[in-house]
């Protein structure tokens, strides 16, 4: 298999700006993405998680890295992929982004090669993932009834689990947002809480408890992810803590794994390596029995790779199926767009199963642009 062009697309998605975390309001919604074209002619696509307000760094290290170590270069299979995410930068985040979104396009283009779906390729045996309803941001002018019916929606749409936004509010309203989604979803589905990192250290243990008893049964990034000592605090006394979904270095996963600070690992695939990458962690915390959990955020690419990597790993808990950052979903196959009790059932469509993107205008108003042919 040897890659003989490639292109590197730029996303961009205005969003109205009424939804917000505690760091971030949403005006809009950029990724960098890359399509690789071998000679047998398959397409293969990759996403790199990016910085928002730098996205030009990452589309200038994806350059570089296609340029220097994809084009016209021979892939004999996934030993020659994982050799390159093996080599990518723990340094900055572009070189990380950029390493991972080649080898998600390598993963997809392989599979192509061979008509069969990445989470075969992967080595996978199941079509099968579980996943959860990521939403529940703070809206302007949203209360707790529009909560409830964004909820009911997910529920409508198939999902069981959902998560939540908590820490961009007082404590006694984001119980009252935490008690809603538990009513909503029932005693016995999964209700994760997103702090992120927003928490002291001083209040993280009183906050997460008030959490848990409103109905919480995992917080993510509570705290900032080097404070390893209260994360640990946290996942032994009073909620599994899920992180970390911004880390790319190998050492910051090992230090959440070998200080006991997770109940799950997370990571994003379009920043930990690619799909490599993403099994090099997996190893790493079935050797610890730490259950992993992808992180997604931006488009139907990572959220289609993050698929394909779950339901080829055992170890995964669960993974994110966002419901606001849901950008280019139409691309997706039906049946990664089908959730019957919390569970997708991908199928056997080859690759990643993405339709080729168009350049230009979308159908949800982004736009994607071409921003260089190598």
């Amino acid at each position: 298999m040897k890659v003989i062009s490639a292109e590197i697309l730029e996303y961009s998605r205005r969003l109205d700006g009424r939804s917000w975390n505690p760091v971030s309001r949403w005006t809009e919604r950029r990724a960098p993405l890359v399509v690789l074209h071998s000679d047998g002619g398959e397409t293969g696509i990759g996403e790199g998680w990016s910085q928002q307000a730098q996205i030009g760094d990452g589309l200038a290290a994806l350059v570089g890295c296609v340029d220097s170590s994809v084009v016209g270069r021979t892939f004999t299979g996934e030993d020659a992929i994982d050799a390159l995410a093996a080599r990518r930068s723990d340094a900055s985040w572009p070189m990380a982004a950029a390493a991972s979104a080649v080898d998600i396009a390598l993963w997809d283009l392989l599979a192509r090669s061979r008509g069969e779906p990445v989470w075969r390729t992967l080595g996978g045996r199941s079509d099968r993932v579980r996943v959860y309803a990521s939403g529940g941001l703070y809206r302007d002018g949203d209360g707790l009834d529009e909560l409830r019916a964004e909820i009911a929606g997910h529920l409508r749409a198939g999902f069981r689990d959902v998560k939540i936004k908590v820490g961009g509010q007082p404590l006694v309203l984001d119980i009252e947002r935490i008690r809603v989604a538990r009513a909503a979803i029932g005693a016995d589905a999964a209700l994760w809480v997103d702090a992120v990192n927003q928490l002291s250290a001083a209040d993280a243990i009183a906050h997460a408890g008030a959490y848990r008893d409103a109905g919480a049964t995992a917080l993510q990034a509570p705290v900032p992810f080097e404070d390893i000592a209260t994360m640990a605090a946290l996942t032994r006394d009073v909620l599994p803590v899920v992180a970390a979904e911004s880390a790319f270095a190998a050492r910051e996963f090992e230090a959440l794994l070998h200080g006991d600070a997770v109940g799950y690992l997370q990571f994003n695939v379009g920043l930990c390596g690619g799909l490599s990458g993403a099994s090099a962690l997996a190893g790493a915390a079935a050797a610890r029995a730490v259950p992993v959990t992808p992180q997604v955020h931006a488009t139907a690419v990572l959220q289609a790779a993050a698929l394909h990597f779950g339901a080829a790993r055992a170890i995964t808990h669960t993974v994110e199926y966002h419901r606001f950052h849901d950008h280019l979903a139409y691309l997706l196959p039906a049946a990664a767009r089908t959730v019957r009790e919390g569970v997708v059932a991908l199928g056997n469509a080859p690759g990643l199963g993405l339709m080729a993107p168009a350049l230009g205008a979308q159908p949800d108003g982004s736009v994607l642009r071409l921003h260089r042919t190598l």
